[in-house]
């Protein structure tokens, strides 16, 4: 494959013996079904096929299509579907595979926008399982009051508990890249929460100035009064940085911004 073809769609090909540790990772139980997003040349696909769970592999690459289909020919409940993933009808492919595993070696250019679309639908899945760029996954699972903590952070964890598996170095792929990657497990919690999809946006501006105190990265949408009365009524400092608020307590900021 040329490298045009490599850059267009972010990809970048494990070498088997990882792939091997990572398909080992994924926690699918027998009769499980697992959907693989950009299985490239197979070579995660290769290992979990082994486990014997029925598998639909997402590729947006016509060549890659094309070489999956003769790679494993014949092979019982293995499908291949031309599509890029962010165009996919996840939701439907999920209502008829009862509670599936999601999981893939995602190319670093889309990885933020297919976790966004996959996160409002994880409830109805076991998890997802895959590998992302390290600095990605550590802001998966960063909790309040970290470097890393940010509206990506909130935005999984409402939804997900987040625990990265292993860090995976470029010498793994090819071509190599220049960053570090690593696996990320994310388990659908219990009792998500509630959030309408304005929330998500509020949560984007309370980060836009990440170093200044929320009333201030607020105070574009939102009057800086409104915002400090709101703060005070939580108990909350006016010197309040977003990084410092979990989940909930943005939550709740949020309602009583709406009243």
């Amino acid at each position: 494959m040329d490298r045009a073809r490599r850059r267009k769609f972010g990809q970048n090909f494990l070498d088997a013996p990882t792939a091997e540790l990572i398909a080992g990772d994924l926690p699918a139980a027998p009769g499980e079904s697992i959907l693989e997003i950009g299985p490239g040349h197979g070579a995660l696909t290769e290992h979990l096929l082994r486990r014997g769970n029925p598998l639909t592999a997402v590729e947006i690459d016509h060549e890659c299509v094309e070489f999956l289909k003769n790679k494993f020919v014949g092979v019982l409940d293995f499908s291949v579907v031309n599509a890029d993933i962010l165009d996919f009808d996840m939701d439907a492919w999920i209502a008829g595979h009862g509670k599936p595993w999601l999981t893939g070696n995602l190319p670093y250019n889309v990885s933020t926008a297919i976790v966004a679309k996959l996160m409002p639908l994880l409830r109805k899945t076991r998890g997802f399982m895959g590998m992302v760029q390290f600095e990605v996954a550590e802001r998966f699972c960063a909790l309040p009051g970290t470097s890393s903590y940010g509206s990506l952070s909130v935005w999984v964890s409402a939804r997900a508990q987040g625990r990265i598996l292993r860090k995976i170095g470029p010498e793994h792929f090819t071509p190599r890249p220049n960053v570090d990657s690593a696996t990320v497990l994310l388990t659908p919690l219990a009792d998500p929460l509630e959030a309408p999809a304005a929330f998500y946006d509020f949560v984007r501006a309370g980060f836009s100035q990440k170093r200044k105190r929320l009333a201030n990265s607020l105070s574009g949408t939102i009057e800086k009064t409104k915002v400090l009365a709101a703060l005070e009524r939580l108990g909350l400092s006016e010197n309040t940085r977003a990084e410092e608020l979990s989940p909930q307590r943005f939550l709740d900021l949020y309602k009583i911004m709406q009243e």
